[in-house]
């Protein structure tokens, strides 16, 4: 059997993982395989293999992470049939989105109908990931064995598989004596492996003294190309305070040097564990280097109620600076809706962030993203930068009507939506229902969006502020007060956008929606769900939750 390639699509850097591991499992087995980032794939190959395993997310509104963008297009656009080619899907997502793990369907899907053969059917894993990849691995293998491939000489023989990226900007992951070095694969400006620089120019709080939340407007200079309705990515680093703790709690030197990509260029520990490493999020490797084996409850636990230096402190064990930086995760990009129009503000990106500050295990802690962004990149310094293609979030023809809603920080796309549509003087009516806690202190853009609807270009603004009141309201309740009218608007060809919380504010208004069209239309639920859907697939419900 010729090598297995392992291919992965990530945002977070779960199914990067997953596939290092299944990598690992199949060269256990007696197989050959390889691990390689979508991004580092060279598509034109695919119909010269004969098998290939997919392990990827899904971002945002079922669109594929980053790096999955150009392997996902090759395939639904331009490739051609691949009879050759044997195949399985294993698909990560969160059912608490309407298109749960939707990218490895639509992988799924596509090679079906390019006549490849599936040996092992699609598994589709919610956020408890690990059983249900692990059965799909276990019979993944088990088919592979059934079709004679592994051997006894093989495993001997077998080179061990290589860990995936571990670079800022991702460094691939293993590839073949045929496949060319990265210093000769060209990516194109502005994407994840070629960031472009974005200085940050302006930097303002949002929300007012007394709020219980910190929002921040950033805008950044770039030369970054973005349509409306797409993300920012930023390649964030580690408070130095925090690589030092952890360095410490392992008993670390860190002025040694480590390797921390396939490539074998060494670095500064020190500088790995603030560039390179992320030391929040707690991978499964560095559990099990220190208690063994775990039952996945008590592992997930584990890691929710922990940062990477609280591990180390619970239990202190003899480390390499290797061994250290081998058990953990690379450091992800960020990505942030863009907020603005670059009509109206050329040469420049702007974001609205959240500042995420929390207490775990009696220590303030804060998100590394957010937190290098309010207190530690100076005015004038610079990040690494791409653009997030969003294709299922777009803007509509200037003479549609829209209704947009996102409370919180789901309000930055919708800025961007109507800077354009000022800019362009658009005849179409647009309509946002925005919320957050108290008006005094968190109405975002409030002078903005009551000059926009001022000049005519913000039709209608309805917002719910949750706990200006005894009983909180939230955006959905604002929705349900102006029932008639927004199923007018509907009735007349509005598009609906969603951008916000996946997990509890889209599901809300989502069955708000529902409610609405089976009350007014004169339907049944189930009759109004089925519309939405089709409205979903016309483009005309479009959703950016996370």
């Amino acid at each position: 059997m010729s090598t297995i390639t392992v291919l992965f699509g990530t945002e977070s850097g779960n199914a990067q993982e997953l596939a290092t591991r299944t990598g690992k499992a199949l060269e256990k087995a007696g197989f050959t395989a390889r691990v390689v980032d979508m991004l580092d794939f060279d598509d034109k190959k695919l119909p010269d293999l004969d098998l290939v395993l997919i392990i990827t997310s899904t971002y945002g509104n079922g669109d594929p992470p980053s790096n999955a963008e150009a392997l996902h297009s090759f395939l639904m656009k331009r490739c051609p049939p691949l009879p050759r080619l044997r195949f399985s899907i294993c698909g990560l997502g969160d059912t608490t989105y309407e298109r749960f793990a939707n990218c490895g369907k639509e992988f799924d899907k596509r090679l079906g109908e390019l006549g490849a053969t599936r040996i092992v059917p699609r598994k589709d894993c919610d956020v408890d990931y690990e059983e249900p990849w692990q059965e799909w691995q276990d019979q993944v293998i088990a088919t592979l064995k059934s079709l004679g491939g592994a051997t006894a000489a093989a495993q001997a023989a077998a080179p061990a598989v290589q860990p995936a990226a571990r670079a800022t900007g991702g460094t691939p992951a293993a590839t073949t004596a045929s496949d060319p070095p990265l210093s000769q694969v060209v990516f194109d400006p502005g994407t994840r492996r070629n960031p472009l620089p974005a200085k940050l120019v302006e930097r303002r709080l949002l929300t007012a003294p007394g709020s219980s939340k910190e929002t921040l407007h950033v805008a950044l200079e770039t030369a970054l190309k973005f349509e409306l309705g797409d993300s920012i990515g930023l390649w964030v680093s580690t408070d130095p305070e925090s690589a030092r703790e952890v360095a410490a709690a392992a008993g670390l030197e860190p002025q040694a040097d480590v390797s921390v990509n396939v490539n074998g260029e060494p670095m500064r520990f020190a500088d790995a564990l603030v560039w390179r490493l992320d030391l929040q999020h707690v991978d499964p490797r560095l559990l099990e280097r220190l208690h063994g084996a775990l039952p996945p409850s008590m592992r997930q636990a584990m890691a929710k109620e922990s940062h990477v230096v609280d591990v180390l402190l619970d239990k202190p064990a003899k480390w390499s600076p290797q061994e250290l930086v081998d058990c953990l995760r690379p450091i992800q990009p960020r990505p942030y809706s863009v907020a603005s129009s670059p009509l109206a503000h050329p040469g420049q990106v702007h974001l609205t962030v959240g500042v995420v500050r929390y207490d775990l295990r009696g220590k303030r802690r804060a998100g590394v993203a957010s937190s290098l962004l309010a207190d530690r990149l100076p005015i004038g310094a610079a990040l690494p930068a791409f653009t997030h293609v969003a294709p299922a979030f777009r803007l509509a023809a200037a003479d549609v009507p829209i209704v947009m809603i996102g409370p919180g920080t789901g309000i930055a796309p919708f800025r961007s939506f109507l800077q354009q549509r000022k800019a362009t003087n658009a005849k179409g009516p647009s309509w946002l229902f925005f919320g957050e806690r108290q008006r005094a202190t968190d109405f975002l853009y409030e002078s903005e969006l009551v000059a926009l609807q001022k000049g005519g270009t913000l039709t209608k603004l309805d917002l719910a502020f949750s706990r200006d009141q005894a009983e909180k309201v939230y955006v959905q309740h604002r929705m349900r007060e102006q029932a008639r009218e927004l199923y007018a608007w509907i009735d007349k060809g509005a598009v609906l956008y969603v951008c916000g919380d996946a997990h509890r504010m889209a599901p809300d208004v989502h069955s708000t929606l529902v409610d609405i069209l089976a009350q007014h239309g004169g339907t049944t639920p189930q009759v109004a769900l089925d519309r939405l859907h089709e409205m979903e697939k016309a483009g005309r419900y479009q959703r950016d939750v996370y």
